[in-house]
């Protein structure tokens, strides 16, 4: 199951992956970005229907990959039962358990939009001050 997804402040964060770009800090932004992605996926695991618990084990996320307009990191579910997530994440109708949703990743990833961007620049400052 896959859904792309693009953020506000998307323009401001490949700005930055520029004007650090041949600097070394490419490694530090897809680092950065990769932790927020385990961050959503940790969150969407918290809220993701369970029957037999194949579902949740499935959540993954991708190593970063690198271009030259930016940074990408996938959260995926499913693995070989892509389908099965893609339904379950589409069905309003089903019924779940208290605090399980049918939009567990999209739930999580809309909570992240709004602080995105500061969290990325937060983990690069961090990297920056502690000398890197």
């Amino acid at each position: 199951m896959a859904i792309k997804v693009e953020f506000e402040g998307e323009k401001k964060l490949q700005a930055l992956f520029k004007k650090m770009s041949g600097k070394g800090m490419e490694t530090v932004i897809a680092t950065s970005l990769f932790m927020t992605a385990n961050e959503v996926l940790n969150k969407s695991k918290i809220i993701v229907p369970v029957d037999k618990g194949f579902l949740k084990d499935s959540g993954r996320v991708e190593p970063p990959k690198a271009y030259a307009s930016g940074v990408e990191v996938k959260i995926t579910y499913g693995g070989a039962s892509a389908k099965y997530a893609a339904a379950v994440h589409k069905n309003p109708k089903a019924k779940h358990k208290p605090g399980k949703s049918y939009h567990f990743l999209k739930i999580p990833v809309d909570l992240a939009r709004a602080t995105f961007v500061n969290d990325i620049k937060r983990r690069v400052l961090v990297y920056l001050k502690m000398g890197g």
